[in-house]
């Protein structure tokens, strides 16, 4: 009998688990992999919640300082009449903006405008139900005088 080599199955298994071994040393030796640094202060979970909370405190503010100036002008006389009304609609305009971009997150960028549109034809159903009815109900008010 001859007395040949290693077969090619064998010599390609060594070499893999060589390869392999190689491989798991460098791996160990290295250490763990650097974390990798955010591209930038935005992508860090840390700054998100920080400035989500900092947009939640202004908000809040707001909201409180529009609903006191609001009930001030009710309550202490400042203005009188359609003027009052003008102001507190006023006023109620500028929270309702105020809750929609410090509360809902919904601003000017592309990727919340399909949320704002949803928002303002939403609006613009619920504004003709109720210019509907109103309409409704004058002409009633106005058949039953």
């Amino acid at each position: 009998m001859t007395t040949q080599g290693p077969s090619r199955g064998t010599v390609l298994l060594r070499a893999l688990g060589a390869a392999g071994l190689i491989g798991l040393a460098r791996a160990v030796s290295a250490g763990p992999p650097p974390r990798p640094k955010p591209a930038t202060p935005e992508a860090d979970p840390r700054h998100a919640r920080r400035r989500d909370l900092l947009t939640y405190g202004i908000g809040y503010v707001l909201a409180l300082l529009l609903t006191c100036a609001a009930f001030s002008i009710v309550t202490w006389r400042w203005a009188a009449g359609a003027t009052a009304l003008g102001l507190v609609f006023g006023l109620a305009l500028v929270q309702a903006v105020v809750h929609f971009r410090c509360f809902l997150h919904i601003d000017l960028k592309r990727s919340a405008r399909d949320d704002l549109q949803l928002i303002l034809f939403s609006t613009l159903i619920i504004a003709l139900m109720v210019g509907g009815t109103l309409v409704v109900l004058f002409n009633l008010r106005m058949r039953m005088m």
